[in-house]
């Protein structure tokens, strides 16, 4: 996502932590987590969060809605770049695997070395380029489980769209942050697509209504003291997983996953074995939890019945990117550009060196490993080689 400004997401000193207490949390200790202290009594809410709104498109988003640095805060000026393309925020497979999906960023149009921008779809079995959507979002994606619409995150609002780029609602209510420019980090849709998460810089996650053809807003929900990154539903939707740091200091104190109700808004378990800064998360299609620490450096498996094992991990896992297949494959891309490519189901690895690739998704299949480079685009691994996809 462009601005007039930018702040560091992945800032800040990286202290040192004590060594991580290494233990399991059997089946039997569940229901000790979900009992933990606060976890009944609902969410927290805070008294000034307003409800959000959904706006049709024959509505203009109002100018408050559109501020993005709040009073006192003077970010450097964005530094536009020829070679920068494409927004690392967001990138996603459709449902059936045809279509893939990357935001565009505004720079080399701001360079006058393009004549639009907006969200790029690519067919996955050619490369082409199929269309571009001019949605004035170009921020995290999420597709529609029936793969006829996109949520596409920007700034404190999220457009829906369908395939065609027909803008369907805005929808508003992120508020604007007190210390960092506000930024949507992640949307999801629940498995049923009844239902959209979204978290904030905001320190926020917010829960839309969006039955058939209508919009609502839900509920409201604020995990804890720092921003989450990502939002992912259990395969069911009974559960809303979040967690992920933003952003990383010394300073800050560990952010264990959260399980939320995602009909209710009320917590339902709190992971505070997982230990150290979690920068990433994701369920499974077997109902597991993977998320990413560091600090110690760890790739931990949260089973369904919250069980914890520890996957192999890649030599820098300090804002590690992770992709967690449907199935039983997961790929984490380390710093220090080491992919690692685990099959749980069989325990194998695969170590490769990838550089230049900013985020990871699985194709449905499996069979597809597809990796969004800023300058580069969308690139395919079938297991054996890399294709490049046309750029637009």
């Amino acid at each position: 996502m462009e601005s007039d400004g930018t702040a560091t997401a992945q800032g800040g000193e990286h202290g040192g932590r004590l060594p991580r207490r290494r233990w399991m949390l059997g089946a039997a200790a569940l229901p000790a987590a979900l009992m933990l202290s606060g976890c009944d009594a609902g969410i927290p809410f805070l008294e000034w969060h307003e409800p959000g709104s959904c706006l049709p498109p024959s509505e203009e988003i109002p100018e408050e809605a559109l501020e993005r640095i709040p009073p006192g805060l003077y970010p450097h000026p964005a530094e536009r770049s020829a070679d920068r393309r494409f927004s690392d925020s967001g990138f996603a497979v459709s449902p059936d695997g045809t279509l893939i999906a990357a935001c565009e960023t505004y720079d080399r149009y701001s360079l006058d070395l393009a004549d639009a921008f907006g969200v790029i779809l690519w067919d996955t079995a050619s490369g082409e380029v199929v269309r571009r959507l001019s949605v004035s979002a170009w921020g995290p994606i999420a597709w529609h489980p029936d793969g006829t619409r996109l949520a596409v995150g920007e700034s404190r609002h999220i457009a829906i769209a369908d395939v065609e780029g027909e803008l369907l609602w805005n929808l508003l209510g992120h508020e604007l942050p007190d210390h960092a420019i506000a930024n949507i980090m992640d949307v999801a849709y629940s498995p049923d697509g009844a239902q959209l998460a979204s978290t904030s810089s905001d320190g926020t996650v917010r829960l839309w209504d969006l039955p058939g053809q209508q919009c609502s807003a839900g509920h409201i929900i604020e995990p804890g003291d720092r921003s989450d990154r990502f939002v992912s539903y259990s395969p069911d939707g009974a559960l809303l997983a979040v967690g992920g740091a933003s952003s990383s200091s010394e300073k800050d104190s560990d952010n264990p996953p959260e399980l939320w109700d995602p009909a209710t808004g009320d917590r339902r378990a709190v992971f505070d074995a997982v230990e150290g800064d979690v920068y990433s998360i994701g369920y499974s299609g077997d109902g597991s939890l993977l998320a990413v620490t560091d600090e110690p450096s760890a790739l931990m498996v949260i089973g369904a019945d919250g069980s914890m094992s520890e996957g192999p991990v890649t030599d820098s896992t300090w804002f590690a990117e992770l992709a967690v297949g449907a199935g039983s494959r997961v790929a984490l891309l380390g710093g220090d550009a080491e992919l690692l490519i685990w099959d749980r189901s069989t325990g194998d690895e695969e170590r490769l060196e990838l550089s230049d690739v900013d985020r990871l998704c699985w194709s449905p299949d499996e069979s597809m490993l597809y990796g969004l480079s800023t300058e580069k685009g969308v690139l395919a691994w079938d297991g054996e080689t890399w294709s490049q996809f046309d750029l637009p």
